[in-house]
């Protein structure tokens, strides 16, 4: 499940503000609905695997759950008042105030405590983080962002130990980021699905792993396949302990490239 948890600074914690002023007395509640928006909406859909939380001034949380919520729409100002209800339903305990919007009193702490116990990886998404495209993204992610304010002195103490990862060095609305890493993801699951190509034929076990090492450190994932274990047959008889060094058909011309300037002309049939 991939997870956005986005705090929110301003936002008024009784829900007494007017659904004709979100950017104004509603504290930019506008920006907290739009990303809500950008993390659930598919054109014609929901996303179904996707859990968005927000937490509010460090003191309330409300959770949307997209294989479960209803009456939520695109248009900024039925979800306000969605989320104006859920304010005002706010207790201790957490309630369901709408199918699928769940409103508690929670801080971040415990917003992260229960991102761990369910076995989430929370992932900081800022501009001077570690490059996207290079950052290993776990099975479960949750990405945490804040809204129209930087993070609070407390909060970047709070978040200093999670992995802060960018999109690149423009500060982007948080609506753009969530939009960028659905799309991103998205990429990769496709790519995943996809069947790997040979790339090249290498001559024994310890060669075909140390021209997987180079790859990998040019960041190219590859699959090596041999016609029989080594441990069975550790010497070239035939052809039959050559191994097959597989990557994905986007990054075939370009692993070829560096066999060929750190190694030798690759050997695909």
């Amino acid at each position: 499940m991939r997870r956005f948890l986005i705090l929110g600074h301003r936002v008024p914690l009784d829900g007494e503000f007017t659904l004709n002023d979100l950017p104004g007395a509603a504290g930019r509640l506008d920006l907290l609905c739009r990303a809500l928006g950008a993390s659930l909406f598919v054109s014609h859909g929901m996303r179904r695997d996707v859990e968005t939380i927000l937490v509010l001034q460090n003191a309330v949380q409300i959770r949307v759950v997209g294989e479960t919520v209803k009456r939520l729409n695109p248009d900024e100002r039925s979800t306000g008042a969605l989320l104006k209800r859920a304010l005002q339903g706010v207790a201790e305990e957490e309630t369901e105030t709408t199918p699928g919007i769940h409103v508690s009193r929670r801080t971040l702490s415990e917003a992260l405590d229960r991102l761990y116990q369910l076995e989430a990886s929370p992932i900081v998404l800022h501009e001077n983080g570690d490059p996207f495209e290079r950052f290993p993204i776990p099975e479960n992610p949750a990405f945490i962002l804040s809204d129209h304010l930087d993070f609070t002195d407390e909060e970047t103490d709070e978040l200093a130990e999670v992995p802060h990862v960018s999109l690149g060095r423009r500060a982007l609305h948080t609506s753009q980021c969530i939009t960028i890493v659905h799309y991103l993801l998205d990429q990769r699951e496709e790519t995943m699905d996809q069947d790997l190509v040979l790339c090249h034929i290498a001559s024994g076990d310890p060669k075909a792993r140390l021209i997987s090492s180079l790859l990998e450190d040019f960041d190219i994932p590859v699959n090596l396949v041999a016609h029989v274990p080594p441990a069975l047959l550790p010497v070239t008889f035939d052809g039959l302990a050559d191994v097959r060094i597989m990557v994905r058909p986007q990054d075939l011309q370009r692993a070829q490239q560096i066999i060929r300037d750190y190694f030798e002309e690759p050997i695909d049939d």
